[in-house]
Order: structure tokens, then C-alpha cells, then sequence
């Protein structure tokens, strides 16, 4: 886009018009198929947020978030660890904040199942725990509203987490879920 001015006035309306472009450009999130995450995915599994702390990578060049998920049922994958760390983009260490647009962002409580990836970041902060990243972002949880039973991603809301969640990811998987250990919740 080229812009050529000669009053105030053409100086703003190119700027907005920049400001809009690339607004639209950068903003778009683009929808994956549940086939593609379960198909991508090195593990999936039920589980819910415990607790979640923000830290610099080993470089000094971006904030993480480990969030600590315990892990009832695992729908695909090698998983029998009962936590695990999801790391999302972004947080809060001191004076510093980064937030990234469109990345998952989960709350201590958040309750659903992740298609998830291992974590490439580096961080010098060892838990222990098996350290995964979900796959597509924020469409990599499938979040529950345990009140009314439902659960969401960004482009899907499901009715039912049993009648519809579960065999949407089962019979993309060909596999049985494992249970890892009883939930401290009621999945209907």
C-alpha cells in the first residue's frame, strides 16, 4: 500500500487506513480442524489447571506460563503422569507483562481436554513434570462449563461433554481412554 500525503488531513486518513490493514492482517484466527489436532497431537487427556506461574525463557526473550494440570484421563499418547505443565505465551514476572494475541490462556480451576504437543521452550526452571504446549493455541483446550454440563473451543460448543466431547475425540483416535485417577469433579 503506498500513500503519498500533502495535508494533515490525507497524513490521517492514511495512517488509519494503515492501522486498519494491518490490524485485519495480524488479528485473524484461522480455524483447525478437530481431525488435525487429535491427528498432530502427541498426547490428549482430561485435566485441570492447579496452579500456573509466569517465568523468563533461558534467553531472556520471552515470559512463559507453566500451568500444572492434573491429569485424569488420557485419550492418546504414552501419559501416566498425574501432572503435568502446560506451558502457554505470555504472563507477569516482576515489573515485566507479555501478552500474546490468540495464545491459550487458562485460569487456576479451568477444567477440559488438551490436544497438546511437548513444549520446545527452554526454561531453566525444572519441575520434573512432562512439559507440553497445546497444539493450535487456544483451540488446543476444550474447555467445560461443569454447571451446564457443555464444554467450547474457540469455533465449537458441544452439549453434551460424554455424548458428544468424548466420542468426537475417540473415534478420531481408535483408542481407549485410561484413567489416571478419579476427578475431584462430575462429568456428565
Amino acid at each position: 500500500m503506498h500513500c503519498s500525503f500533502k495535508t494533515y488531513a490525507s497524513f490521517k486518513a492514511c495512517l488509519f487506513l494503515l492501522i486498519l490493514f494491518s490490524t485485519r492482517a495480524f488479528s485473524q484466527l484461522v480455524a483447525v480442524p478437530l481431525d488435525e489436532r487429535v491427528g498432530k497431537a502427541d498426547v490428549i487427556f482430561e485435566g485441570k489447571v492447579l496452579d500456573k506461574t509466569s517465568m523468563w525463557d533461558d534467553t531472556h526473550k520471552q515470559i512463559y506460563t507453566t500451568n500444572v494440570v492434573a491429569v485424569y484421563k488420557v485419550f492418546k499418547g504414552q501419559l501416566t503422569a498425574t501432572q503435568v505443565e502446560i506451558i502457554t505465551y505470555g504472563g507477569v514476572v516482576g515489573k515485566d507483562m507479555e501478552t500474546v494475541s490468540h495464545s491459550l490462556q487458562l485460569e487456576v480451576g479451568d477444567v477440559g481436554v488438551f490436544t497438546a504437543i511437548v513444549s520446545p521452550v527452554k526454561l531453566s526452571k525444572k519441575s520434573g513434570m512432562p512439559q507440553f504446549k497445546a497444539y493450535a493455541g487456544l483451540q488446543g483446550f476444550i474447555k467445560y462449563d461443569l454447571n451446564k454440563h457443555t464444554a467450547a473451543d474457540p469455533f465449537n460448543h458441544y452439549k453434551s461433554i460424554t455424548e458428544e466431547v468424548y466420542p468426537s475425540i475417540t473415534k478420531r483416535t481408535k483408542a481407549s481412554v485410561l484413567t489416571i485417577k478419579k476427578a475431584d469433579y462430575k462429568v456428565e
